[in-house]
């Protein structure tokens, strides 16, 4: 594929939640958090985890799904340093994500090594590229992040804020009581704030709309 021609396919975020929630039930039925993202690639999809010394460093990225869809190389040192757990977990999910949404786009590309790999993606129109990086993040976001866990939970703190008589810094700074509640929930699921932060704001969770 030439990459004046490289074009992601339009695809609603619904059907991207949808297939999402499919995935985790057939690959995750156990339901418990944060979700096992090495167990569902080693195990589930028989995918290789390759962590690559220097990947980082070379190619801008801590992990990447290789062209032919045998594995996922990783950066050595994140993979195995445990302050980069969540981040691994976020990665190894998007990976995942272009694996199902891509696969006809991952047939066609040409390249073999990082090097190629980056040469492809800088002649790759910013429009197109962008497209299928948000796709896998949607794809990623609510895998590691299942609505219908969330929405409870944010209904517990709910409950618990409004015990301690602070509903009204929700009604005037909801942002600000976010940052305070937030690291609550990415213990819960194993992703860092920036991740439940875009959860809440992609699944229309906050503020939350039942505020007295």
């Amino acid at each position: 594929m030439k990459q004046g021609i490289f074009k992601c396919s339009w695809c609603p975020k619904e059907k991207i939640w949808e297939e999402t929630e499919q995935i985790r039930t057939k690959h995750w039925p156990q339901e418990t958090l944060p979700v096992n993202m090495e167990h569902i690639v080693e195990f589930e999809l028989d995918l290789h985890i390759e962590p690559k010394h220097g990947l980082m460093s070379t190619a801008d990225m801590d992990a990447g799904l290789r062209r032919d869809m045998t594995g996922i190389v990783v950066d050595y040192d994140r993979y195995m340093d445990t302050k980069y757990a969540s981040r691994m977990r976020f990665s190894f999910a998007h990976e995942v994500g272009h694996f199902f949404i891509h696969k006809e786009i991952y047939a066609e590309i040409g390249f073999v090594s990082t090097d190629e790999w980056k040469d492809f993606i800088q002649g790759v129109p910013d429009r197109e590229y962008r497209s299928c990086e948000w796709q896998a993040n949607e794809f990623a976001g609510r895998l590691l992040v299942p609505r219908h866990v969330l929405k409870p939970e944010i209904e517990r703190l709910y409950n618990k804020i409004r015990e301690e008589n602070l509903i009204e810094y929700i009604s005037k700074d909801p942002d600000a009581v976010l940052v305070r509640i937030s690291p609550a929930l990415c213990r819960i699921f194993g992703v860092s704030e920036e991740v439940i932060e875009r959860r809440l704001e992609r699944e229309d969770l906050w503020p939350p709309d039942w505020i007295e």
